[in-house]
């Protein structure tokens, strides 16, 4: 069974732009934290669609290659760069067929390898903006464990169950905002991370990344359950349990795992 191979990750939420950053870094979490801003490019896509190319502004060395407005669950035009094609075509090979219509966008970014591998954010237009490295195209594990862990957090973090940067919240706040009461992430706070605080044992989590908030450790735990990643003990198990008994996330495990074989 395959093991994490990215066991340093990131997440980044900037209340101004609602984005959700996940990177790797190679040997320990980077101390400045990025933030990701948000801006329109004003590149239309027709007039019933009226859609434009949100630019994400990295605050990391990266440089952009160029975006994918996706209509239907398709590129709304054909993809002439064979960078942006190859990444595409792994995110048209995972993505699930019930969470299609939600990417509204990929952009295609290149920094170095195991620097900044993948950030998704709400777009403007409703959905999510998903961004991938080239750098990182050749470690297909990596992507693929990208991937996953992003459409966790494109599932648990949607509008009608989860506010960004609330301030007042009738359900479970978490760093990140408010989830809403009977969610899974509520639920998943709730049980592990009471008052956004998780035990202090490593062995309750299934990397180090998962320790860094309630978030992170439902996003790595539901990445370990579709990826077969060999963890137990401690809390890990109930977490596992947990998820598997939500049935929306049981069936998105299994659909990523038949696109995954």
């Amino acid at each position: 069974m395959p093991t994490s191979s990215n066991p340093f990750r990131l997440f980044v939420m900037s209340v101004a732009s609602a984005a959700v950053a996940f990177m790797v870094i190679s040997g320990s979490l980077r101390p400045d934290t990025p933030a990701t801003d948000v801006g329109q490019a004003g590149v239309s896509v027709g007039n019933d669609t009226a859609r434009a190319v949100e630019r994400v502004a990295y605050r990391q060395d990266v440089v952009r290659v160029g975006d994918v407005i996706v209509v239907d669950g398709a590129p709304s035009a054909p993809i002439e760069n064979p960078d942006i094609a190859a990444t595409w075509a792994i995110v048209d090979e995972l993505w699930p067929d019930s969470l299609r219509g939600e990417l509204r966008q990929l952009s295609v970014i290149e920094g170095e390898s195991r620097g900044l591998v993948g950030v998704v954010h709400p777009a403007g237009t409703g959905g999510w903006i998903l961004s991938l490295d080239v750098a990182d195209l050749d470690d297909r594990l990596l992507i693929e464990e990208t991937i996953v862990h992003e459409l966790s957090h494109l599932a648990t973090l949607a509008p009608d169950e989860f506010v960004f940067g609330a301030t007042d919240c009738a359900g479970v706040k978490i760093e990140l905002g408010c989830a809403a009461s009977g969610s899974i992430l509520a639920d998943f706070a709730t049980e592990f991370w009471p008052g956004d605080e998780g035990s202090n044992f490593a062995g309750d989590y299934v990397n180090d990344y998962a320790r860094t908030g309630a978030h992170e450790d439902l996003a790595e735990t539901f990445t370990a359950l579709v990826l077969g990643w060999p963890v137990s003990g401690g809390q890990v198990d109930a977490k596992l349990a947990m998820l598997e008994s939500d049935p929306r996330l049981t069936a998105l495990a299994a659909e990523l795992r038949t696109n995954l074989d």
